[in-house]
């Protein structure tokens, strides 16, 4: 519970300067309704009264804390100098992988993976985002940036759900995860919290550069290569979220301790051994190309990026390879594995074995 209500403030403070107050309260609704009780003003809703101006003062007492902070974050991703800018995304990454790390070790890599794509990606929208006019879909769709940030919005929260929820339920992963957790002190955790941190700040830098560079001109070659590697981008995030789900679903009915191979090998599993993977590549490699037409001669937008993306895809590729050996070690000889293994042959890239 603690865990939902600091992301969850998290995010309205990020987001926060995209609304205004009005949207929260509406003077006019039958439900809703102000008046003064013994001098004091007093918010009631559904019978229950609440003190409007105890409130007022925690929250401008609150506000007034935070506010310095999210400005000067602003100030850095927007105006500031592009180390600078990264500077600010590395802190949004770090703020929300450490507390997860602190709990266990793997939520670094997984769960606040995940997160701090998204709060990396909510914190670009709050700084670059144009006031939201219309419906949310128009709104998040107005511009090639605008959509490379969602796309790694809902990345990340659907990454980050999926693992906490596996983890939760399928009792190989879990027992798997526990092992990871080393039961390493809290403090000397805080070097993996960091450095990770870096990687995943240096993996969304596309996205801030694209922000930063502003709308390419319409027409333009550049423009239509953005949006190609945009669409790349959302069709990784599906391919992905389809591949796990599949794969979830069938490990998840699976017996605990059975050594029987049962697949996957149907539907994005025909494509390729680990389509998740190919899916989390594409995702990846879609933000990398349409920010890339932004970067121009920024020494730092070319080094950040380029760095973000071969650690991810040396990560899938070192990951796809010691999934390979892990199953034919475990299903070598069994048929319905060696059939599979015959018909597809590659690993992550289709076509390359």
């Amino acid at each position: 519970m603690g865990l939902f209500v600091y992301y969850t403030t998290a995010a309205l403070l990020l987001i926060s300067p995209i609304y205004s107050s009005t949207a929260f309260v509406n003077p006019n609704s039958s439900t809703i309704r102000r008046h003064k009780i013994q001098n004091r003003h007093v918010l009631s809703i559904r019978g229950g009264d609440i003190n409007i101006e105890s409130m007022t003062s925690s929250s401008s007492a609150l506000s007034s804390v935070i506010s310095p902070a999210t400005d000067a974050l602003h100030q850095a991703l927007v105006t500031g100098g592009p180390l600078k800018a990264i500077g600010a995304l590395y802190a949004v990454a770090s703020l929300t992988v450490l507390p997860l790390t602190l709990i266990k070790t793997y939520f670094s890599f997984s769960v606040g993976y995940g997160l701090s794509v998204a709060t990396m990606s909510l914190a670009l929208l709050s700084a670059f985002a144009p006031p939201m006019e219309g419906s949310l879909s128009s709104w998040l769709t107005s511009s090639t940036p605008m959509i490379l940030a969602a796309t790694a919005f809902v990345y990340g929260v659907r990454l980050a759900a999926f693992i906490f929820v596996r983890a939760q339920t399928v009792e190989s992963k879990r027992k798997a995860m526990d092992a990871m957790d080393d039961k390493t002190p809290p403090l000397k955790r805080i070097p993996l919290a960091l450095g990770v941190s870096i990687l995943y700040a240096f993996m969304m830098s596309p996205v801030l550069f694209s922000f930063r560079r502003g709308s390419m001109d319409s027409g333009s070659l550049s423009q239509k290569v953005q949006v190609f590697f945009a669409g790349v981008a959302i069709f990784g995030t599906v391919l992905e979220s389809i591949a796990d789900q599949h794969k979830y679903e069938v490990k998840r009915r699976s017996k605990e301790g059975e050594d029987k191979f049962i697949g996957p090998t149907t539907w994005s599993y025909r494509l390729c051994r680990h389509p998740n993977y190919l899916g989390e590549i594409l995702h990846w490699v879609g933000l990398f190309g349409a920010g890339s037409v932004t970067f121009g001669k920024s020494i730092v937008a070319w080094v950040c990026s380029c760095l973000g993306i071969w650690g991810i895809v040396r990560l899938m590729l070192g990951s796809s390879k010691g999934l390979d050996k892990k199953q034919s070690d475990k299903y070598k000889g069994q048929p319905a594995y060696e059939d599979w293994t015959t018909q597809v042959t590659s690993s992550v890239i289709p076509f390359v074995k």
